[in-house]
């Protein structure tokens, strides 16, 4: 009797070990995670967008057809979820991802980002696309370095604001008695990072700036209609994936008070801003795809630090700049690419 107790400890033992071998664990320095690297032949990818917006179109297609040119369409499966612009629909389908046990989340930019960071607490390996700061919104210490609590990397694509301020400043410079606005999203984590890397680079450089902080595209258009125009050189509107998919309200409210305004995207401008940098969609996607497939070749997630896009292009509204009578100076009119008011 003694024998078959000990024989069924042992047992017991050996089926709570190898319980606990498939949960997620801490990693120490220089350590792979259980769980981090893929050893499936078939991969199940649970892919969450957040609004419906041709930039977030773009980055799928080239994503899904990175993924079919390298021949894994039958290995790596991709579920495709759009959370119509709901948070909490968004976090719906996040927590069924989780629920049915899939391999990898594929999160579309910041705000789903963070969901499935939190959401999923390590319980599934995290490669985001197209997060404006993964450190600054806290799935990321570094860009280098994977939290082994999240258990997240993927691909960045920040246009900087310093990049837009001094563009803004050479084209349309401040006269004496004016200041920047700064047009951000308060309830958006990445418009509050955009904002603060603008005002701390005004700062530096001496700028004479205001923050003005919005609720949603109505509220915006009430904040941008009680501008003066004299007393305002240019708006910069901070990234802002709710604005930036609806932004001909408040391009057409700063344009018709004479205003500039200087987004933090090229759907802005192709909105009605006056003037952005823009960024190769496409090339995003097919990062973000060519991360998922390294990870489904079995690399581990922490041997993979974000893929940051740094090949900006200078956006211009023609339409807009016809309005404000704005002419470019030589260097940046050989580099414009130019579009018109969707």
């Amino acid at each position: 009797m003694k024998k078959l107790l000990s024989l069924l400890l042992c047992f017991s033992l050996c089926l709570c070990l190898a319980a606990c071998g498939n949960k997620q664990a801490p990693v120490a320095d220089g350590e792979v995670g259980v769980g981090t690297v893929n050893d499936k032949e078939v991969i199940n990818v649970g892919f969450v967008q957040l609004v419906d917006m041709a930039d977030a179109q773009e980055m799928y297609t080239s994503f899904m057809d990175t993924i079919a040119n390298a021949g894994l369409g039958e290995k790596i499966l991709v579920d495709f979820q759009s959370a119509a612009g709901d948070a909490g629909t968004m976090s719906t389908i996040i927590q069924g991802f989780v629920d049915n046990d899939y391999d990898l989340i594929v999160p579309m930019l910041t705000p789903p980002a963070q969901a499935a960071a939190n959401i999923c607490g390590g319980e599934i390996p995290i490669i985001f696309m197209s997060v404006v700061d993964p450190v600054y919104s806290k799935i990321m210490p570094d860009l280098n370095t994977i939290n082994p609590e999240l258990l997240a990397t993927g691909t960045s694509n920040t246009i900087p604001a310093d990049l837009i301020i001094e563009t803004a400043n050479a084209i349309t410079p401040v006269a004496e008695g004016q200041k920047i606005y700064i047009m951000y999203n308060t309830s958006q984590n990445n418009a509050q990072c955009t904002m603060e890397a603008a005002a701390a680079y005004c700062d530096s450089k001496g700028y004479a700036y205001a923050t003005v902080g919005y609720a949603d595209i109505t509220d915006a258009v009430t904040q941008a209609q009680a501008l003066e125009a004299a007393g305002c050189a240019y708006v910069y509107v901070t990234l802002d994936s709710v604005i930036a998919s609806n932004f001909n309200q408040l391009g057409q409210t700063l344009a018709e008070k004479g205003i500039p305004v200087y987004g933090a995207a090229d759907s802005m401008t192709m909105g009605g801003a006056f003037c952005s940098y823009g960024v190769d969609y496409e090339t995003v996607g097919k990062m973000t795809a060519d991360m998922v497939i390294e990870w489904y070749n079995g690399k581990a997630l922490e041997e993979m630090p974000c893929q940051q896009y740094a090949d900006f292009a200078l956006v211009v509204n023609s339409d807009v700049q016809q309005q404000l009578n704005i002419e470019l100076p030589e260097d940046y009119a050989a580099q414009a690419t130019y579009v018109t008011t969707k």
